[in-house]
């Protein structure tokens, strides 16, 4: 039985961990990790800027990440799956489409399924619900938000990415 947590009197269920080993059988690791607040912070000054990175990033709740590289294909482009926990469904949604602006810098070509278009430049981050995915030149992006906690798939196979969203989020 894990000990309950708290935060400033709150009660935070255990944030839920895939099962790594099984679901990136078909891939190689290349790193694991948590992403901590001062990750966070940088991040989204680099996106967002100095300002809006210091309004979000005392909202964030915990994150982790695993990169890897698919074993059939060593020159193929490196995975990410990153979950992140925020404080609330909105500052989730916020983060979100934080990072989906950060696409269009990060990727030369970043265009998004349906009407996921990540914009570009300094304004107030707006929010960025459900699930939403782009086409880039090294795969497909997925954002996910659920309740407080947002997922990120950047270049695995669509069945890695859905068996991740089905553990992280208990579907």
């Amino acid at each position: 039985m894990q000990p309950e947590t708290y935060l400033s009197g709150e009660k935070i269920e255990p944030m839920r961990v895939p099962d790594f080993k099984h679901d990136f059988k078909d891939y190689q690791r290349f790193d694991i990790g948590a992403m901590g607040e001062f990750d966070v912070a940088i991040l989204m000054e680099q996106y967002v800027g100095k300002e809006s990175s210091k309004r979000m990033y005392p909202e964030w709740r915990g994150g982790y990440y695993y990169a890897a590289r698919p074993k059939a294909d060593s020159g193929a482009p490196l995975g990410l799956l990153y979950v992140s926990r925020w404080s609330s469904a909105e500052k989730a949604a916020e983060f979100a489409e934080i990072y989906a602006r950060s696409l269009r810098q990060r990727y030369k070509k970043a265009k998004g399924v349906g009407d996921a278009q990540p914009e570009n430049g300094e304004q107030p981050a707006q929010a960025l619900k459900g699930r939403h995915s782009w086409s880039t030149e090294e795969g497909t992006v997925v954002i996910e938000e659920q309740g407080d906690t947002v997922l990120v798939s950047e270049s695995l196979d669509s069945s890695t990415t859905q068996t991740l969203e089905k553990e992280v989020f208990g579907k």
